[in-house]
């Protein structure tokens, strides 16, 4: 399917494309008249635009997650590019459009992300009940592992975006632990490794590859307890020494740093203060890096919600390096 990328229109563009509906809003003009306020989404960015006549039916028609068929004119406001919609619809079977064409994946494929995460484990972790336990847990896993996201929207929300943001997070703490010699780096790594394996019960995923809801377990357990709660299970099933459960299990009830943010504890050892704060920027960086993609050198982006509303700056110095 070949289509104009959402980060390539211009003002003026008139396009007939493709998108995923990421949210759609009914809203009343001034007049009384009610329009509808989308905003879409392809594997390059989204956008937003208003539909000024919609029919009775369509305020019925549309759900996060269609795949809808779009005609529109690309304009400016508040210096924003927008879509000002002629015809909008719902595709249908017979068009064979594949979810996968319009969703952003991570910049990896999972089975490479996999790989990099068990070859780092295999390596450089030296406690062999933290390794055996680690890998034991990616090995049951790995199917879901490769593909999942690890948020429905904010940080690392693509498909394999969960062994995205764990790569990121591992990369993070192996570094400092070549910083702080006193720090335990097979604890670092192995925390890491693991420290959002409960999201695979929190959500499930629909034929996008993205999230489609908060499940049953997601809402009475959370990612979080039921993290440790798969440590503890694999742990005692293999015989793991009780103080490499205990401690993993504390980083993984720890990583958000505080119960208001979802935590069971705060983090009380080195290694789960690292993991929480790397969890973190890694996090937030993502949001950043989206954020100013398609910004101009020099210019500040739109208020960003992940970022308490402030608009970011894009330095000209901003560039995006080969990986390290």
């Amino acid at each position: 399917m070949e289509q104009q990328k959402i980060s390539e229109f211009v003002s003026g563009d008139h396009i007939r494309n493709y998108f995923i509906v990421d949210s759609v809003t009914a809203k009343s003009r001034k007049s009384g008249d009610q329009y509808l306020y989308f905003q879409f989404k392809d594997k390059s960015g989204r956008i937003s635009g208003n539909f000024w006549s919609p029919g009775k039916a369509d305020f019925d028609s549309f759900n996060v997650g269609d795949i809808v068929f779009v005609e529109a004119a690309v304009e400016t406001y508040n210096d924003k590019l927008m879509l000002n919609i002629g015809k909008v619809r719902r595709t249908s079977p017979d068009e064979n459009i594949s979810p996968r064409d319009l969703v952003k994946s991570s910049p990896k494929d999972g089975e490479t992300m996999y790989g990099e995460i068990v070859s780092t484990l295999e390596k450089y972790v030296e406690n062999v009940d933290m390794k055996k336990l680690t890998l034991a847990i990616y090995e049951a896993y790995k199917d879901k592992l490769t593909v999942y996201p690890a948020a429905i929207s904010f940080h690392h929300a693509e498909v394999g975006g969960l062994l995205h943001h764990t790569l990121g997070v591992i990369k993070g703490v192996f570094y400092i632990s070549q910083a702080y010699r006193f720090l335990n780096r097979d604890l670092l790594i192995c925390g890491a490794a693991l420290h959002d394996i409960g999201k695979l019960f929190e959500y499930s995923i629909n034929d996008t590859g993205l999230i489609k809801e908060v499940t049953v377990d997601g809402n009475l357990v959370t990612h979080i307890i039921r993290g440790a709660m798969i440590i503890e299970e694999f742990g005692k099933n293999l015989g793991t020494d009780p103080e490499v459960v205990m401690l993993l299990s504390h980083m993984i009830l720890s990583h958000h740093g505080k119960p208001e943010f979802g935590s069971s504890v705060v983090p009380k050892f080195p290694e789960a203060l690292i993991l929480h704060e790397m969890d973190d920027i890694d996090a937030k960086l993502y949001e950043m890096e989206e954020a100013l993609s398609g910004v101009p050198d020099g210019a500040m982006s739109d208020r960003q919600r992940a970022f308490d509303d402030v608009r970011l700056y894009r330095s000209p110095l901003f560039k995006i390096s080969d990986e390290i």
